[in-house]
This record gives structure tokens, sequence and C-alpha cells, in this order.
């Protein structure tokens, strides 16, 4: 199992700013260290997995439970 170093809460948010606040919160993060985002917007599936690729973070894992996902992403 995995521990995050950081929690990131979007719930209430939705779109390209679930995106926008995970990469500042991993921009002040230390290489290695793993932020978990946990959202109820659908869509940031593909926003947080274009994030990884674009920026060169890990996705380590994506759990989804009920109307909440949350993503584990390695800095």
């Amino acid at each position: 199992m995995i521990i995050p170093d950081k929690t990131l809460d979007v719930q209430g948010v939705a779109g390209l700013r679930v995106r926008t606040l995970a990469l500042e919160t991993l921009g002040s993060m230390e290489r290695g260290q793993v932020l978990k985002v946990i959202t109820a917007d659908k869509d940031s599936r593909k926003g947080i997995a274009s994030l990884c690729r674009d920026q060169g973070f890990v996705l380590l894992d994506e759990v989804l439970d009920g109307p909440l996902h949350a993503f584990l992403i390695q800095r």
C-alpha cells in the first residue's frame, strides 16, 4: 500500500482547475514524493493522465469509489 506524502481534496472543483491545483501542489513537493488527489469530477481522469504525461510525473494508481476518483501521483 502506498502512503501519500500529501493529499489534495478537490471534490468541489471541476474541469482544468483540478489539473492546475494538482500541478501547483506537485510543484511544491520533492522528487519521489506522492500526492493523493481526490475528486468527484468524472472528467478529471483525462486531465490527470495528461498532467502526468506532460510533466513527467508517474501515475501510480487510480481508484474509483462511487462518485469519487482518487489518484496517486509520484513527483
